[in-house]
């Protein structure tokens, strides 16, 4: 699964930057989603012992492997390897986690997931400036919506609150600091999301504040 994700990505992001501006991340989604569900194996009569000793499936309670997330064909929830059995993610975040190779021990060095909720846990951001701690908190942010309920979307109040945590909160120059990575983040009345390049962003920073 997701081998014909991986293939046609390129394209997909290329399609997506063609719509206006703020539909771009739900067209992006969508045609992730039919890549997605055109790569899912379709059931073949007389293969069924071969495909549950291949994949590990069996009656009740299986998974199979994608990368570092499993998938429960019961209830169709992801769980990251490596997390607690608490902390899962939604076929998008597995999709997101499979794309940029992230493991699920990098996610918990910078997350607790709990069902619908998150909370960023890293210590250090690793930046010098508030615009850029700002930045990057706002990253983290879309990535934890994007794990914890499907969509790469934060809200202002969300991210003063995770500013004022880390000492970074700069109020004069707090919607500055947005307005100027408009190639990252689209606002979207009192929210923003992330673009697909932001969301390449996140995920190299994850990789950079788990290591």
């Amino acid at each position: 699964m997701f081998e014909n994700v991986a293939e046609h990505l390129d394209e997909a992001v290329r399609l997506a930057e063609r719509c206006p501006e703020k539909y771009q991340i739900p067209c992006f989604q969508a045609l992730i989603r039919v890549l997605a569900q055109s790569d899912s194996p379709s059931p073949q009569s007389g293969h069924s012992n071969d495909l549950d000793r291949s994949t590990g499936n069996h009656a009740t309670g299986s998974v199979n492997r994608i990368g570092e997330a499993t998938v429960s064909p019961s209830n169709g929830s992801y769980t990251s390897a490596g997390l607690d059995g608490q902390q899962t993610t939604g076929e998008r975040g597995a999709i997101f986690l499979d794309q940029h190779q992230l493991p699920g021990a990098a996610i918990s060095r910078v997350y607790h997931l709990d069902g619908n909720s998150y909370r960023i846990i890293v210590k250090d951001l690793k930046e010098k400036t508030n615009s850029k701690k700002q930045v990057k908190l706002a990253l983290l942010l879309g990535v934890g919506g994007l794990l914890a309920g499907g969509q790469p979307v934060f809200s202002k109040e969300r991210l003063i609150e995770a500013c004022r945590e880390y000492g970074a909160y700069d109020a004069p120059n707090f919607a500055s600091h947005m307005k100027k990575q408009r190639d990252m983040f689209i606002a979207q009345g009192n929210e923003w999301s992330l673009t697909v390049p932001a969301q390449q962003r996140a995920a190299e920073a994850i990789k950079e504040l788990a290591s």
